[in-house]
C-alpha cells in the first residue's frame, strides 16, 4: 500500500509533509498558517486518500487525524497538516479508500480458531462423503490409539448422511464425534457412544434428540442439537491455556487480515472456562487485535437463572462452578468487564423450525422459552435469540411481545440471529417490538444451492424489506458454523444474493453497496449498543480504521469479494499490514 513513514526518529517538517501528501503547490497558493504549539500533535495521519466515512451524510473526505486511539479530526488534506509533529505516523494513502473497521456482529471465535488451526479435522469444501470420510482416515492414522478424533464441517443437509457404521469402518480404535457445518447436529462412531454411555432406548436431554434405529432399538449414532452433543463432548479433551489462547489469537489474527475490527461472540460457551480466562487474559493484555464483545449462551432455565443470581445478584459460587473465571474477572476488573458484556444468548431452534417443514423441533418448550426470555429481559440485559426458521421466529417474538407487556422497556435492542426467511406479517412485528436482526447475506454463495424448499420462496434474507421496513440490521459471518468469515463476501452478495451454481435469489431483496457497508459497520455497531463508539470515521469514535487496495464504491459490483484488506487499525495501532509488492 502507500508509504508508511514512522517519524519517532526523524522529525517530520511542514514542507516535507506536503510533499508525501501532494499539497505543495496547494500550500503556496493558500498560504496555510504554520502549526501553532497549541495544536495538539496526532499520532496517526491517514491523508491524500478517499475516507468513506460511513456519517449519518455518507460524507468522503481526504484525511483522518488520530489522537490517544480515537478521531481527532476528519477533513481535508489541508487540515491535517496542522497536526503532525515528531512522533506523528504518517500514512499516505495515494489515493485508496479507507472505511470504518467492519464489524462481524456473529461469530465464535475459540472454535472458528480450532477449525482453523487444525484442532478439528476440517470438512468444508469436501463434496462427497468418500472425500470425508478419507479425511477422517488420514487423522486417524496419525492419532494415538483411543484418543479421540473431532471433525467440522460436513455441509450436506440430510441429518442421516452419516451414522455410526459409517465411522466404525474409519476407526474403532478412536472415539470418533463429527459435527455438521451448523453446529447443530453430529455424528458418532460406536466407541464414542460406548465411552459416553449411550445406548439402548437412551433418553435425550430436553430440547434434543439421540437418534434411535427404529429396529435394533440402539443409538444410530446421530445427536441433534447441543445438549445432545454434550453428551459425548463432556468426556472429550479440551485445550489447555496456551491452546485456548492460541485458537483466539489465530482467529482472531484472520479476522484482522480481512478488515474485520470488532467481533461478536455470539455464543461465549460458559461450559469452557479454560475459554473464558483466555479470552480475559488476552483481553485485558491487549494480546487480541479486535475488539469483542461476549453473549453467553444458555441451555435451559434452570442453569441461567443460577448463572444469573452468581452474576448479578448474590456472586455466591458453588465450588465445581463453571463462571469462576467470569466473576473473578467482573470483580477484579469491572470497566473492562462491562465493555465485553453484551448479554445473554439463547436459542429457540437448532435444526431450522420451519411453519410448513416437520423436520425440526423447538429447544424449548413455550412455557420454558417465555420464563427464560422474560429472566434476562426484566433485568434489562440485551438477549440474542438463534432462531433460524420462520415458526422459530414467531416464537421468540411471541415471547418478548409477552416480556414488554409485563415489563415494558424503551430501547432493549433484543436482537433475532439467522432469521432466515421469516413469514411477511413477521416483520410488521419484528419493527413494532424493536427487534434487531442479525443475518447473513454471504449463505447464498455456500449454501443457496442446498436451499432447495427456499429457492421459490420470497423474502430470503431480505434485506431491502428490513430497511424498507426500519428494522435494524447487523451482519455476521458465524464461523465455525459458516465457511467463508471474509466479510468482503457478504458486503457482495448483499447486493448479489447469487449461489456458487448461478442461481439468483430474488433481485427485489438486493441492496446497495454502501447500504451493505453501513449495516456491516454502523448496523453491526447499534446491534451491540456501540454506534457511539465505533462504526464510521467521525470525531470522538475510536480510531478503527481498514484502507483497501480497491473501493467498494467504484469498482465492479462482481468484484466486491475480492478486495483486500491493505491495513487495519484497532485504536489507532497498526494491526495487519498487508505487503503489496
Amino acid at each position: 500500500m502507500g508509504t508508511i513513514k514512522n517519524n519517532s526518529a526523524k522529525r517530520i517538517d511542514r514542507r516535507e509533509f506536503l510533499k508525501i501528501s501532494g499539497l505543495t503547490t496547494v500550500g503556496i497558493l493558500t498560504g496555510l498558517p504554520s502549526i501553532e504549539a497549541s495544536t495538539p500533535t496526532a499520532d496517526l495521519v491517514l491523508t491524500n486518500g478517499k475516507i468513506i466515512t460511513v456519517d449519518s451524510k455518507d460524507s468522503i473526505a481526504e484525511a483522518v487525524v488520530v489522537k490517544h486511539g480515537k478521531i481527532l479530526e476528519v477533513g481535508s488534506k489541508e487540515m491535517a497538516i496542522q497536526y503532525v509533529g515528531s512522533g506523528t505516523k504518517v500514512v499516505d494513502l495515494k489515493g485508496k479508500a479507507a472505511t470504518p473497521g467492519l464489524i462481524d456482529s456473529h461469530a465464535h471465535l475459540p472454535v472458528f480458531g480450532q477449525r482453523e488451526n487444525g484442532w478439528f479435522v476440517k470438512l468444508h469444501g469436501l463434496q462427497s462423503k468418500e472425500e470425508i470420510m478419507e479425511a477422517l482416515a488420514q487423522r486417524a492414522r496419525k492419532t494415538p490409539k483411543g484418543e479421540w478424533i473431532s471433525a467440522w464441517g460436513v455441509e450436506d443437509l440430510s441429518l442421516s448422511y452419516l451414522d455410526k457404521d459409517d465411522l466404525d469402518r474409519v476407526t474403532k480404535e478412536h472415539p470418533m464425534l463429527v459435527v455438521h457445518t451448523t453446529g447443530q447436529w453430529g455424528f458418532t462412531n460406536s466407541l464414542a457412544l460406548k465411552v459416553a454411555g449411550i445406548g439402548r432406548d437412551m433418553m435425550a436431554p430436553p430440547g434434543s434428540k439421540v437418534e434411535m434405529n427404529h429396529f435394533k432399538k440402539e443409538p444410530t449414532g446421530l445427536l441433534i442439537h447441543y445438549p445432545a452433543l454434550d453428551l459425548v463432548r463432556k468426556y472429550m479433551p479440551v485445550p489447555d491455556d496456551e491452546q485456548a489462547k492460541e485458537a483466539l489469537s489465530f482467529a482472531a489474527n484472520l479476522y484482522a487480515a480481512e478488515g474485520v475490527t470488532t467481533v461478536h461472540d455470539n455464543f461465549f460457551m460458559l461450559g469452557t472456562p479454560y475459554f473464558q480466562k483466555a479470552y480475559f487474559e488476552l483481553v485485558q493484555r491487549e494480546k487480541i487485535p479486535v475488539r469483542i464483545k461476549i453473549w453467553p449462551y444458555f441451555a435451559n432455565f434452570d442453569v441461567a437463572s443460577r448463572v444469573f443470581k452468581a452474576l448479578f445478584e448474590s456472586e455466591e459460587l458453588h465450588p465445581a462452578s463453571r463462571i469462576k473465571e467470569l466473576i473473578l474477572f467482573k470483580k477484579e476488573f469491572p470497566p473492562l468487564f462491562t465493555s465485553l458484556w453484551g448479554g445473554f444468548k439463547m436459542a429457540v431452534d437448532g435444526v431450522s423450525l420451519w411453519h410448513a417443514n416437520p423436520q425440526g423441533f423447538p429447544m424449548h418448550k413455550t412455557e420454558e422459552l417465555q420464563k427464560m426470555f422474560k429472566l434476562f429481559h426484566r433485568a434489562d440485559h440485551q438477549v440474542s435469540i438463534h432462531a433460524s426458521g420462520d415458526r422459530a421466529v414467531d416464537l421468540i417474538l411471541d415471547a418478548i411481545e409477552a416480556a414488554l407487556k409485563e415489563h415494558p422497556r424503551q430501547d432493549h435492542r433484543h436482537r433475532i440471529e439467522h432469521a432466515i426467511c421469516p413469514q411477511p406479517i413477521s416483520l410488521e412485528r419484528i419493527k413494532k417490538l424493536g427487534v434487531v436482526v442479525s443475518t447473513h447475506p454471504q449463505w447464498f454463495f455456500a449454501w443457496g444451492d442446498k436451499w432447495s424448499g427456499l429457492k421459490n420462496r420470497k423474502g430470503v434474507i431480505p434485506l431491502k424489506s428490513y430497511l424498507k421496513k426500519g428494522i435494524p440490521v447487523a451482519i455476521g459471518a458465524d464461523p465455525p458454523a459458516f465457511p467463508i468469515y471474509q466479510p468482503q463476501v457478504a458486503l457482495w452478495e448483499a447486493g448479489a444474493r447469487i449461489t456458487q451454481n448461478g442461481y439468483r435469489f430474488e433481485s427485489a431483496e438486493s441492496i446497495s453497496i454502501q447500504e451493505a457497508l453501513r449495516i456491516q459497520t454502523m448496523g453491526s455497531a447499534y446491534s451491540g449498543f456501540q454506534e457511539k463508539e465505533i462504526g464510521s470515521i467521525e470525531k470522538g469514535k475510536f480510531a478503527d480504521m481498514v484502507v483497501w487496495n480497491h473501493d467498494f464504491y467504484t469498482i465492479p459490483k462482481d468484484q466486491i469479494k475480492d478486495v483486500k484488506a491493505v491495513l487495519t487499525i484497532v485504536g489507532g495501532k497498526i494491526v495487519h499490514e498487508k505487503n503489496e509488492s
